[in-house]
C-alpha cells in the first residue's frame, strides 16, 4: 500500500513537473507540482462555486520559486483556471504560498488566508497555523498536512491527498 501511494504522488509530481520523474526538476519545481497537486484534491466551499478563477498568490522573495509558480498560469483544474500573483494583502487568493515565518506571520496577523488553502515550504509551518507543509529532504517529498485549520477554513482535503501525508495534525 505504501509503494503504491509513492507511486502515486511521484506520477503527480511528473505529470505536473515532467523533470521530476527524471530528477532534473528543480526544488521550486517540485513545490509548484505539490502546490498544483494540493489544488486538484481540495474542494472549496459552496461560496466559490461560479468563479471562473482561483488565485495562487505567492509570498516568497525567490525569483525561482514564483517562476515555478507562475508557470501554473492558465492551468485549469476543475472548472477554475489558477492565476498565479504574488501576494497583496487586498487580493483575494484562494491559495497562498509561504516559503518563511516571517512571511506567514506577517499574513496570519492580518487575518488574511479566509477560505483560502495556505501551503508553506519550511519546516514547522503546520504548527504555526499553515494547512499543509512541503518538507523536500534528501530526494523525497513529504508533506503535513493540518486537518483542523482546513476545516476553519471550509475546505476539505480528498482522502487519496490524506494518505499521502507523512502527518496529520487534528
Amino acid at each position: 500500500m505504501l509503494i503504491r501511494a509513492g507511486l502515486w504522488l511521484a506520477g503527480l509530481l511528473a505529470a505536473a513537473a515532467p523533470g521530476f520523474a527524471a530528477g532534473q526538476a528543480s526544488e521550486q519545481s517540485v513545490r509548484a507540482a505539490l502546490v498544483f497537486n494540493f489544488i486538484k484534491f481540495t474542494e472549496w466551499p459552496a461560496t466559490t462555486v461560479g468563479e471562473a478563477q482561483l488565485r495562487v498568490c505567492v509570498a516568497t522573495n525567490d525569483p525561482a520559486q514564483i517562476a515555478a509558480i507562475e508557470a501554473l498560469n492558465n492551468r485549469r483544474v476543475r472548472d477554475k483556471t489558477l492565476v498565479a500573483l504574488r501576494f497583496r494583502r487586498q487580493a483575494d487568493c484562494g491559495v497562498i504560498y509561504v516559503d518563511s515565518p516571517q512571511h506567514w506571520k506577517e499574513i496570519a496577523e492580518r487575518q488574511v488566508p479566509g477560505h483560502a488553502l495556505t501551503v508553506g515550504g519550511y519546516a514547522g509551518f503546520v504548527a504555526d497555523g499553515g494547512m499543509i507543509e512541503i518538507a523536500l529532504q534528501e530526494g523525497n517529498v513529504r508533506f503535513d498536512i493540518n486537518l483542523l485549520e482546513t476545516k476553519r477554513a471550509g475546505l476539505r482535503i480528498y482522502p487519496q491527498l490524506l494518505r499521502l501525508a507523512r502527518r496529520i495534525a487534528e
